[in-house]
């Protein structure tokens, strides 16, 4: 099973977004692809901020996704099991949410990660395999 992360569904989305057509051949090409809601509320918060995509369309577009990806919550163990492996590896700001989601695909048995951001997962996630388009 696949991890997306958050860029490869932002990048799938926006038809206007540099790596569009590689982020849509990996969201297609995959077999039952895994993400998490949190990263629903990414995918949503960088369509509306970064990109300046209206309300209405970046929630229709994020919603969307739950057609082509299987969707899973974050567990409260998740959350424990993300902040004390982060305190071990010396995770800090914002790559506690990395450390989220790699915590979050080893629990639902994902061997790969498929991000734009590779750096963001090696040292977060060096047990599993990450991949870029």
């Amino acid at each position: 099973m696949t991890f997306l992360d958050t860029g490869i569904l932002v990048g799938a989305l926006l038809a206007k977004h540099p790596e569009h057509d590689l982020c849509r051949e990996v969201l297609e090409s995959e077999d039952h692809p895994l993400t998490n809601s949190h990263a629903l509320a990414e995918c949503f918060a960088t369509l509306t901020g970064f990109y300046k995509v209206p309300v209405s369309a970046a929630a229709e577009l994020t919603l969307g996704l739950r057609d082509v990806v299987v969707v899973q919550p974050l567990s409260p163990d998740d959350y424990e099991t993300a902040i004390r492996e982060a305190q071990k590896r010396g995770v800090m700001g914002g790559g506690i949410y990395d450390s989220l989601h790699a915590t979050f695909a080893r629990r639902m048995g994902c061997k790969r990660v498929v991000t734009r951001n590779p750096s963001h997962f090696a040292h977060v996630a060096p047990d599993l395999e990450i991949l870029s388009p």
